[in-house]
């Protein structure tokens, strides 16, 4: 069966930000009709868990990260075409109401050519440096981590890991802040709203059928924290999310793709049943482990491509 990934999905070469990486509302419709019309079988998480009604043309759809588009643009299509989708969203948005630094980096990445961003990014390295922080050098840096992959170039993956994961936290919290506020906007009050779904918009939508699951509370890269890390990270999403998850029964979207086998460990105990991830391929449910769903992007599918096909 296909399990297909989105992110942002908007009217993006209309928007303030037309460089953001996302599928246009429009394409969004066109798949949806495409997948009706070639016969796919829209099904839901729990008939994921169950493995009854599956077949090789079964899809699920899921959605990542929370933002608004999946309340404006996505919602209203599946309600109208009785599809269900699973929402997965860091507990931090609905709680402290701060913009994630994920999306901090997405942004930056879509104002500025990517060179202009690297070359401020190597200048803050260089100035903190030595300082409180210690770290490899730009160069070492770069020459590990700047590898493109589908979707992504040398300079814009560079940036990415260094911001996401690399750099001490507290550091990667300095500069995505400050290149943020200066290269995207310093009302990151409004940006919230903008950019995110409220609890009222997903208690709505839990109500008409549509599935939640949990993407941490801090979107951190869930196979880079300590044991006691990710209970902290799981038990906050999980408080965030009372009464929209059951805390028995739940499905773990890792950010990044980020799980390994003890953050599987550690998630079942807490109550996960299943496991969202971003490895790419069909999900085929007698071979794939439950925890290590894999999924393919919405750019895998028409009208964007036909590279669905090339998956087995």
């Amino acid at each position: 069966m296909y399990i297909i990934m989105y992110h942002y999905v908007r009217s993006i070469k209309n928007s303030r930000y037309p460089k953001i990486k996302g599928l246009e509302t429009e394409f969004f419709t066109q798949q949806i009709s495409f997948l009706k019309r070639e016969g796919f079988d829209f099904v839901s998480m729990e008939d994921v868990k169950k493995k009854e009604k599956l077949t090789e043309k079964s899809v699920l759809l899921t959605f990542d990260d929370g933002y608004i588009d999946h309340y404006l643009n996505v919602f209203p299509l599946l309600h109208q075409n009785s599809i269900s989708g699973v929402f997965s969203m860091p507990g931090k948005i609905i709680r402290e109401k701060k913009v994630l630094d994920v999306n901090k980096i997405h942004f930056i990445l879509a104002c500025v050519p990517v060179e202009a961003i690297k070359d401020k990014l190597f200048k803050r390295m260089n100035y903190y440096r030595g300082k409180e922080f210690q770290f490899e050098t730009n160069d070492e840096l770069y020459n590990r981590l700047a590898v493109a992959n589908r979707f992504d170039d040398e300079d814009t993956i560079f940036i990415k890991r260094v911001l996401q994961a690399e750099l001490p936290e507290r550091l990667r919290n300095i500069i995505t802040e400050e290149l943020f506020h200066e290269l995207v906007t310093d009302n990151e009050h409004a940006f919230v709203d903008e950019l995110y779904m409220s609890m009222e918009h997903i208690r709505l939508m839990k109500q008409e059928g549509m599935e939640f699951g949990i993407h941490g509370y801090d979107h951190y890269w869930m196979n880079k924290l300590t044991e006691a890390e990710l209970i902290k990270d799981i038990e906050q999403a999980k408080d965030v999310f009372d009464g929209v998850i059951h805390p028995d029964d739940w499905v773990c979207c890792y950010p990044y793709g980020s799980y390994s086998d003890d953050v599987i460990r550690t998630v079942q105990r807490m109550g996960a049943t299943s496991g969202l991830a971003t490895d790419v391929s069909i999900y085929h449910p007698e071979q794939h482990d439950i925890y290590k769903i894999p999924r393919l992007d919405t750019n895998d599918f028409p009208p964007k491509s036909d590279n669905y096909k090339n998956f087995s």
